[in-house]
């Protein structure tokens, strides 16, 4: 996921921050997201609602030209239930560490790696994040963090699925298969 959304496209929650801001020993940034922005990452992320998303971010140098974020959050989202559609209250709290290098820097090693074979170790960080023209956006590394922690499949306790019942109208005639008929003649042989 990318911390910086394509050009084309406005986040809903956005909090700039350039490389140049962030002192050598660090800076810490709080947010809490507004009503307006709590209700487009709602629809982004197909809520009923967002009811609260507030966090703190960690932000130090890494690598001489990048940044590692250490942040947490916490959010109080309203689902509907895959079973049932009815509104299910959650409580998402996730922590997170996430690195960024200047583009530059990612597109020069991913050049270098393309004549080499890569080994996927699960068990490693992921690749760092582009820092694009100096600047990261904490609010979009932060949305894209509460979808990851937001549960994918929320069901309500003892909720079971019951399918819609279909009237004689809603039923239509099923045509006999004329190769079926060719399939009995086959048979008799």
């Amino acid at each position: 996921m990318s911390a910086v959304p394509p050009t084309n496209v406005t986040p809903e929650f956005s909090k700039l921050l350039a490389v140049t801001d962030v002192p050598p020993n660090g800076k810490v940034v709080r947010f809490e997201v507004g009503e307006g922005e709590r209700a487009a990452l709602a629809t982004r992320f197909n809520l009923i609602a967002l009811d609260k998303f507030k966090g703190t971010a960690n932000v130090k140098p890494w690598r001489r030209h990048g940044l590692v974020v250490e942040g947490t959050l916490e959010a109080d989202v309203v689902q509907a239930c895959i079973a049932t559609l009815e509104p299910i209250d959650a409580h998402v709290k996730s922590s997170f560490t996430l690195n960024f290098l200047p583009l530059e820097m990612i597109e020069r090693d991913a050049a270098k790696a393309s004549d080499k074979e890569i080994i996927v170790d699960v068990q490693n960080e992921d690749p760092p994040e582009a820092i694009e023209n100096g600047v990261i956006d904490l609010g979009e590394a932060m949305s894209e963090q509460l979808a990851i922690a937001i549960d994918p499949y929320p069901k309500k306790p003892g909720a079971v699925f019951k399918p819609a019942e279909i009237t004689s109208a809603e039923v239509t005639e099923i045509k006999p298969n004329p190769f079926a008929a060719l399939e009995k003649l086959k048979r008799k042989d």
